[in-house]
């Protein structure tokens, strides 16, 4: 049987591995071995005996039965210790048993979507994105890759989310809106303007309090998921 191994064994690392015992494909599609972390002594003291860090993922390599989730919320992060397992030929989960899927979803690969999650037709999500539990995206959206979008977040339809976003709880997007690349959201936040990529912005309506010194991206640059994304291995798949 196939054998899961989430990367991050820090306290979402333990969230991801119990939305994983959870899941109809727990213990018949796939179980769950344990975490990859640079930092092995993450669980020391805590009743994880049976799911301990199994190495770096860094400098792990691939088994033909081994599966990855990346339980990084950073998304930079994210892609940087997910992409070399996925050079190495890992595959990457794609959870989403207990989200909410509208006709015509695209996920990419190695997305992860809590629970209670709500994605209405004709959305895609590009790979490695997390969408947190409660969070309802509403029509035709488009989700870069490794973007973060929090929990009780609401993403009104037609709107564009850039890649490594992050948008965090109770935030706001109004439908049509651009938020750009790397830019990110405050809790809370409504957004009723786009925002440029780079850019940190927070309140009611949501202002700029902070840009990154960069560059001059687009604001959004959202890519397809990627041509693996329709083959990656599924949660649901037994």
């Amino acid at each position: 049987m196939p054998q899961v191994l989430i990367i991050g064994a820090g306290g979402w690392g333990r969230e991801v591995l119990a939305l994983l015992q959870a899941d109809p494909a727990y213990g018949k599609a796939w179980t769950v071995q344990g975490f990859l972390d640079s930092r092995s002594h993450l669980l020391d003291g805590l009743n994880y005996a049976s799911t301990p860090v199994m190495g770096d993922p860094l400098t792990y390599a691939p088994g033909p039965q081994d599966l990855f989730v990346c339980a990084l919320g950073d998304p930079h992060q994210r892609e940087r210790y997910s992409r070399p397992l996925q050079e190495a030929g890992g595959r990457f989960l794609r959870i989403h048993a207990h989200a909410l899927l509208g006709p015509r979803v695209q996920l990419g690969e190695g997305c992860l979507l809590s629970h209670l999650t709500q994605i209405s037709p004709d959305v895609q999500v590009g790979d490695f994105v997390n969408i947190q539990t409660q969070t309802v995206v509403g029509h035709d959206v488009q989700i870069g890759d490794y973007a973060q979008i929090g929990a009780m977040v609401f993403i009104g339809g037609e709107a564009t989310i850039g890649r490594h976003a992050v948008i965090h709880p109770h935030a706001t997007i109004t439908a049509g809106m651009q938020i750009g690349e790397g830019a990110t959201v405050g809790a809370g936040a409504v957004v009723v303007k786009n925002v440029p990529a780079g850019a940190t912005v927070f309140g009611n309506p949501a202002r700029v309090i902070f840009h990154a010194p960069s560059t001059d991206r687009p604001c959004a640059n959202v890519a397809a998921p990627s041509p693996q994304a329709s083959t990656a291995y599924n949660t649901q798949e037994s």
